[in-house]
């Protein structure tokens, strides 16, 4: 497996985005492009990326803006800047633009998890005539705790100090985030919804390149919430073509779909458009990062490849 780091402008003017590119080793049959999730960074999906190449596509993955090496080379921690939630969107279509500049002809699929899930759907809202597919993992939707409702609230406070303060732990995105381990058990670790598997939640919490928390800007909460709003509501699927195909992959006990209600919500929501390439696989027992945990990620890496290499186009001999 080959590594290419690229850069690019952000949207918001602000920052510089880094990126890289992981090519398989024999000639490539398609392009993934990976999109992570909150407080977090795409090395995370390191595993899942070496199975992806591993079976011929060429990878395309960054650290959003506010995130990975992104926030530690612009110095710019979980804040999206001036330019709203978008910012993201179009961050993600100029990674797309440098990985297909010289693999057009290539299928090209985008996989999005939690956060990412989110980004990745708007995404596909904005450019599914050009997918081959959509993966999605850890989806956010039906969450408990997150709603429209929050948006008036936290637009109050960014009004106020034009969003560029850090929030607390009293701000109404940590209140959701800790009310999603009550499931567990009394005195577990805090990101135990993060996965069953203990030193999962423990490499997450320690990861020196993650920042799930301290340092998150009010607008980046507002900007959060707002995306959230955009593919949460009820006619997000008919903003997507029916023939697109689509993965979902997730844990059963997951609180950002719901425990699983939300993650078959979105599925029949695409039901109902009229999508009937869909499938979706909740892991029993499991939580937030099914792709991460050792007891699925084999069998989701499975679910992946399969997916991809069922709608690779018909090569003629």
């Amino acid at each position: 497996m080959a590594l290419q780091e690229v850069t690019f402008p952000s949207f918001n003017k602000r920052d510089t985005v880094y990126g890289w590119i992981y090519y398989p080793v024999d000639e490539p049959v398609g392009i993934v492009q990976v999109m992570h999730g909150f407080g977090e960074h795409s090395r995370r999906y390191l595993h899942m990326i070496q199975a992806l190449t591993g079976a011929g596509f060429i990878v395309a993955a960054d650290d959003h803006v506010g995130h990975g090496k992104t926030a530690q080379m612009n110095h710019t921690s979980m804040d999206t800047g001036e330019t709203g939630w978008e910012t993201y969107i179009y961050d993600e279509r100029s990674l797309t633009d440098i990985v297909r500049k010289d693999h057009a002809d290539l299928p090209f699929f985008v996989f999005g998890h939690s956060w990412g899930s989110m980004i990745a759907r708007a995404y596909a809202a904005k450019y599914a005539s050009e997918l081959a597919g959509l993966m999605l993992c850890g989806v956010v939707e039906q969450t408990p705790g997150i709603s429209a409702d929050m948006i008036s609230e936290v637009e109050a406070t960014v009004n106020a100090d034009n969003g560029e303060k850090a929030i607390g732990l009293d701000a109404p995105l940590f209140r959701a985030f800790a009310s999603w381990n009550y499931r567990y058990g009394e005195g577990v670790h805090p990101n135990s919804w993060i996965a069953s598997y203990l030193p999962v939640v423990l490499d997450h919490a320690g990861d020196p390149m993650n920042n799930p928390g301290a340092t998150v800007s009010g607008r980046f909460e507002l900007d959060f919430c707002k995306l959230y709003q955009f593919v949460a509501s009820d006619d997000y699927a008919e903003k997507l073509p029916v023939d697109l195909p689509v993965l979902i992959v997730g844990g059963d006990q997951d609180p950002a779909g719901n425990f699983g209600e939300g993650t078959y919500h979105l599925a029949n929501l695409m039901w109902k458009h009229g999508m009937r390439d869909v499938r979706t696989k909740l892991y029993p027992g499991l939580r937030h990062e099914v792709h991460n945990e050792p007891e699925s990620r084999g069998d989701v890496e499975h679910e992946l490849v399969t997916f991809l290499e069922g709608h690779l186009p018909d090569v003629e001999a």
